[in-house]
């Protein structure tokens, strides 16, 4: 017999290490012949660059990226003859990156948990393979920092990078969960119930212990770190249950936020301490795989890469891999589009065209309104299985996944329609702190920007494979139609929205919709033609804004020189930051990065710089934690002309559509079985879409529930309690809170004259009450207000013209509306009567 191993090895050549020549050599599965263009473009560069510490590199969804990776670490393994790790965010990325390994004769092992690192990635002879959890756990088998001989490797592949941020905090965030550990959970938040009162949250406190409250309320620093003994004492007997966890949090707890929720008692790091890892943080070469997202800031967040190399990434011009997209939005269609046409065209795509169709929604509680239609996925492994079916084409669907955006390949039949419906939204408590910490800012718009082409990518992957996606519902469609939103998406996808949006608007019923979808499914060649040649057309560099990279710079540095015990330059570093940026950084991350140095600097118990730096960080954001001694309040300047407030409002939106659907999606809010804070944001909100200056300031009973300003000097100082019942008249009690607001009202804004409103059921007072010379904004009055908007922003909203034309039509319709804001208090306010 004909022993071609020993042909082989007579044949061998001194190994190469080219990855391009390293492929050429290769032997080549079925259906692949060369590299593509832009797979054979990013290699060339990385080998020119190879021995920089930090590397990115970015292919489009479906571009060949394992492909490139596996060359890389095969490459790095021939020049070093070093073991190379090679890590993947799930169990099922794992498989078929070894799969892939296998068709091309890789030599690849998997890390097994369990047992021993394999012999042949040790010695350098096979590229080992895992998911992110295998080396980021605090029983590593690769070894941690201050252990006898971590593993060292000669470079570490970091799959999905974009997809793995929230996998490696995961690893670092410690849960003590309500259902599992009831008593520990309750002990841990009575250790700062006190603090909370002193920031007169006690009452939320309550409330979200007692699970009727969904709220994650942050435990104020000072009280964090002067409980740190007891904290550690607590959990140190628990060890053996967060045995993964507390070896990387024990030493770092002062680095740490910790989030109180009716789940759990969560502790997380304010950054991933990976230098723990000795493994990763040592390694030569750390080389990020990205999909071609248009922020990279959080690779130097999460991973502290080095910001140069990010800014570097290294990326093709080519199309290669950007897949067929048709992206629908019904919104924007000139039918009424209903739940229930999704339901119909998810049945009918599974059981007429005999193709896959998926869901995604934004949570488990969202699923519950499609489970009658199709399968709910519940679980990881649920996930996990029905994802195989769906790739196997076992089953065709429709299957429903709660936020699943990312690690989730559903290439060819196994999804041809991918319905989204609604906005994405963090599923992790860190993840919801975050959302609302910073709401407002760029940094949330930044991340649902990466969320939503997460999302798009899962139903096609790669050149030659098509879906159509549609996106539902109004906080999705309306936030896709705003300006400032559309910048953060990457070229391709801002292409394929800017056709979807035109297809859109040609759709004028059901009937049409399917039959635009199956044009798609069908290959019709006039849509192919289309989607390629504007594609082509519109697609261009995505341009890198300098200031994310600054920011993201600033914070892991600031966290690496406090926790290297260097507070004062620490401070310095994030002070530098907000003093040198002050018109790039938006306020939300101001006060967030305010309140990083007030927490470095109590920590190092310089408690009066602390104090400062928090009330600076209060008064820039209202939504992070509020000192013990208030800042002073900063009036709100005097509103400009109500016309152009509004041109400037719809002009923000390069759908001006979308702008009807952002009004839509605030006043759905405005009825009596909102939660306070639902009402009262909305009340806030739709001040604004009307052109008046608005916020809500109620600190310790001071200050109104809402308060609106209009251009004549009027303050509307409002009490807006929802959930009052209509038999209610406005007591002494509420009408003091109103008083009480007014005389605030009186002393911030001198020279305004103030109309005292609540926000009730009907326009009733006890005569104990004495609320004479205050007004009611009832529920009818308040719905009729709502419609007039709507009527007047519609008009508005459907012409073309620009934003100084629009201004001068606006004030045209203002003058006979009664929304001017002359007119307002005379229209929808009644003052109260005495309840006999």
């Amino acid at each position: 017999m004909v022993d071609f191993k020993k042909l082989k090895s007579k044949k061998s050549k001194p190994k190469s290490i080219d990855p391009t020549e390293i492929f050429r050599r290769l032997p080549k599965p079925e259906g692949v012949n060369d590299l593509y263009t832009s797979q054979t473009e990013i290699l060339q560069k990385w080998f020119e660059r190879r021995n920089e510490k930090d590397i990115v590199l970015k292919l489009h969804t479906g571009g060949g990226k394992t492909l490139v990776g596996l060359l890389m670490a095969q490459s790095t393994q021939n020049e070093t003859g070093e073991p190379v790790l090679y890590l993947a965010p799930t169990t099922q990325l794992v498989q078929q990156t070894l799969e892939k390994a296998d068709e091309l004769g890789i030599h690849a092992v998997p890390y097994v948990t369990g047992k021993p690192l394999d012999e042949d990635f040790v010695n350098g002879k096979a590229i080992m393979v895992g998911t992110y959890k295998a080396l980021f756990n605090g029983k590593s088998r690769f070894g941690l920092r201050g252990e006898v001989n971590p593993q060292n490797v000669a470079a570490v592949i970091l799959d999905d990078a974009h997809a793995a941020f929230s996998v490696v905090r995961d690893s670092f965030t410690l849960k003590v969960k309500s259902k599992d550990n009831p008593s520990r959970y309750l002990e841990l938040v009575d250790l700062f119930r006190k603090s909370f009162r002193d920031i007169d949250k006690l009452g939320t406190l309550e409330d979200i212990v007692s699970g009727s409250d969904y709220s994650i309320l942050e435990v104020p620093y000072w009280a964090w770190h002067e409980q740190l003994d007891a904290v550690r004492e607590q959990l140190k007997s628990d060890s053996v249950k967060y045995g993964l966890v507390w070896p990387l949090l024990r030493d770092q707890l002062h680095l740490c936020h910790a989030l109180v929720s009716k789940e759990a008692f969560t502790i997380t790091p304010i950054l991933p301490l990976l230098n723990v890892f000795p493994t990763f943080y040592d390694a030569p070469r750390r080389i990020y795989m990205s999909a071609t997202i248009a922020d990279d800031s959080e690779i130097i967040r999460t991973f502290d890469a080095n910001p140069d190399s990010v800014k570097k990434a290294l990326q093709s011009r080519s199309l290669a891999g950007i897949s067929e997209r048709m992206i629908l939005i019904p919104e924007l269609m000139s039918f009424e589009y209903e739940k229930e046409h999704g339901e119909r065209i998810i049945k009918w795509a599974t059981d007429k065209l005999d193709v896959g169709s998926v869901v995604l929604v934004p949570s488990d509680k969202a699923t519950e309104a499609w489970s009658e239609v199709a399968t709910v996925a519940k679980g990881s492994k649920e996930v996990e299985s029905l994802v195989t079916k769906l790739q196997k084409e076992e089953i065709r669907g429709p299957v429903v996944f709660a936020n699943r955006y990312d690690g989730m390949d559903l290439p060819g039949d196994s999804c041809r329609i991918l319905l989204m419906n609604g906005l994405p939204s963090g599923t992790s408590d860190y993840e919801l702190f975050r959302a609302s910490a910073l709401y407002g800012g760029t940094t949330i718009t930044r991340m649902l920007a990466q969320r939503i082409e997460q999302g798009i990518g899962r139903g096609a992957r790669g050149a030659g494979d098509h879906c159509v996606i549609l996106l539902v519902g109004r906080d999705i469609s309306s936030w896709v139609a705003k300006d400032a939103n559309f910048r953060f998406l990457t070229s391709a996808t801002r292409a394929q929205l800017d056709m979807g949006i035109e297809v859109s608007k040609e759709i004028g019923s059901l009937k049409d919709l399917a039959q635009t979808i199956q044009r798609s499914i069908d290959r019709d060649k006039d849509w192919i033609e289309y989607h390629a040649e504007t594609l082509a057309e519109l697609v261009d560099e995505d341009e890198y804004n300098d200031f994310h990279f600054t920011q993201a710079k600033a914070e892991r540095k600031a966290i690496n020189l406090w926790s290297d015990g260097y507070h004062e330059q620490a401070i310095a570093k994030l002070e530098q930051v907000v003093k040198n940026n002050e018109q790039a950084l938006d306020i939300q991350m101001r006060g967030w990065f305010q309140q990083l140095a007030a927490r470095i600097a109590e920590r190092w118990g310089n408690a009066d710089r602390a104090l400062d730096l928090q009330r600076q960080a209060f008064a820039n954001n209202r939504n992070l934690i509020r000192p013990r001694i208030l800042p002073p309040y900063r009036p709100l300047s005097i509103p400009s002309s109500q016309a152009r407030a509004i041109a400037q409002k719809i002009g923000g939106y390069r759908l001006r559509q979308g702008f009807l659907q952002s009004f839509e999606e605030v006043v759905a809010n405005l009825h009596e079985d909102a939660t306070a804070n639902r009402f009262e944001q909305a009340l806030c909100d739709l001040a604004a879409m009307i052109g008046l200056s608005s916020e809500r300031h109620d600190l310790d009973g001071e200050g109104p529930d809402v308060l609106w300003l209009l251009p004549e000097r009027v303050g509307f100082v409002i009490e807006a309690k929802s959930r009052k019942k209509e038999k209610n008249a406005l007591t002494k009690e509420q009408h003091g809170q109103l008083l009480v607001a007014a005389e605030w009202f009186a002393s911030e804004y001198p020279e305004y004259d103030c109309v005292r409103v609540s926000v009730h059921p009907k326009n009733k007072a006890t005569r104990a009450a004495v609320a004479g010379a205050s007004h009611a904004l009832t529920y009818e009055k308040l719905m009729s207000l709502v419609s007039d908007a709507r009527l007047l922003l519609s008009s508005l909203s459907e012409s073309q013209l620009d934003i100084e034309m629009l201004e001068v039509e606006c004030n045209r319709l203002l003058e006979s509306s009664t929304l001017r804001s002359d007119r307002i208090a005379k229209n929808y306010l009644v003052p109260f009567e005495i309840c006999v």
